[in-house]
């Protein structure tokens, strides 16, 4: 029985421990363009990133963020009124991940 209560505690601690070694995720986005595809991305491309800053790749890395993924988005899309054609902007999506301390 006190095994049971022992791993019923353990149990419902466990959202405790979790939170105190959670890690930080970011998504940023380098700047849109029109040209139909977003631009090249290189370890000097600016990111925006809610909780990280404007930073480029490299300057991320060296802060302990690493990329989780990286995919090119739209990021705005509209038909033009007087032309009826399709207009779009475009960016590199940066999922980025930080361990915990």
């Amino acid at each position: 029985m006190f095994v049971f209560l022992r791993s019923l505690a353990a149990f419902a601690l466990l959202p405790l421990s979790t939170a105190a070694f959670a890690g930080q995720a970011d998504v940023c986005y380098s700047a849109p363009t029109t040209t139909g595809q977003a631009d090249k991305l290189t370890s000097s491309t600016p990111l925006e990133c809610p909780q990280a800053g404007r930073h480029s790749l490299s300057q991320l890395a060296q802060a302990g963020w690493s990329i989780a993924a990286v995919q090119p988005v739209v990021v705005d899309y509209a038909i033009d009124p007087a032309t009826h054609t399709p207009t779009s902007a475009s960016a590199w999506q940066v999922v980025l991940q930080k361990e915990a301390k």
